[in-house]
């Protein structure tokens, strides 16, 4: 019986740093990929493109997201610690955080139009979307892991995914490997699926097979990141993205706007 309940915590230790090392690798990733044009603006050198202005609905959603990174590391970090009152307090909290991230994740995905923020190989309408594909990838794991919040195995590996869902595209497309040009952005978006390897190795080594979150979680996000890859690449979705609400009223268009208005995305 000792040597049972000595294994049982082993494993919960290993699955601990696990998660823990998980979420700090994905704030890593958000901090190398948006160094240039946002944490370290101004010095460290601009790439893999010139990085336009930055205006306040920029920044308020650069600040909610780092936020929302934040807090997922603070609850792996809580859960390490054996403190699941507190996580489980913070994460009601969070899901306000979530709620809040969603409009801003589509205002400002429509509003970049205007930047022209985007690789010389597309157009800012085809360039929106990744962020509007991954928006309803975002909401569907973040609301199944809320679902399963008292399903410890399924909620960690949703939330997880849900995190990787607004993380990878962004930032790994952002860091220099390759040029930035057509064939080599899908290759690289495709890559980041590659990023779900360490859950399966270890749903495989702890489980012997993959669990059925896990399978939902790479899923979705394979699903969102395949198909704005596809509508990119092929330049078919700048029609359905000129038809979008809220591309005649972005901050950046229109400088005239009150800086409440602003601040929304």
């Amino acid at each position: 019986m000792a040597t049972v309940a000595s294994s049982a915590a082993d494993l919960q230790s290993r699955e601990r740093r696990f998660y823990t090392r998980m979420a700090l690798f994905l704030t890593a990733l958000v901090f190398v990929g948006f160094a240039p044009s946002f944490y370290l603006r101004g010095i460290v050198p601009e790439y893999p493109r010139p990085n336009p202005t930055l205006p306040p609905w920029v920044i308020f959603h650069g600040l909610l997201f780092t936020l929302w990174m934040l807090v997922f590391v603070t609850q792996t970090q809580l859960v390490a610690a054996g403190r699941r009152d507190i996580h489980m307090k913070l994460g009601a909290a969070s899901m306000f955080l979530a709620i809040a991230m969603i409009p801003v994740m589509y205002l400002t995905g429509v509003w970049q139009v205007v930047r022209n923020n985007v690789p010389p190989f597309t157009t800012p309408l085809d360039w929106t979307a990744l962020p509007l594909l991954a928006m309803p990838a975002f909401a569907f794991l973040v609301w199944q892991g809320w679902k399963r919040r008292r399903e410890a195995q399924w909620h960690k590996r949703l939330m997880l995914g849900a995190a990787m869902v607004v993380v990878l595209g962004p930032s790994f497309g952002r860091i220099p490997l390759a040029p930035p040009v057509k064939a080599l952005f899908a290759v690289q978006m495709i890559v980041t699926l590659a990023f779900f390897l360490p859950l399966f190795i270890w749903d495989k080594r702890t489980l012997g097979k993959t669990h059925p979150a896990t399978k939902v979680a790479f899923g979705t996000y394979a699903l969102a990141t395949l198909a704005a890859v596809a509508l990119i690449v092929s330049g078919t979705w700048a029609p359905i993205a000129a038809r979008l609400p809220g591309l005649g009223v972005s901050p950046a268009a229109r400088p005239s706007l009150p800086i409440a208005m602003t601040c929304v995305g």
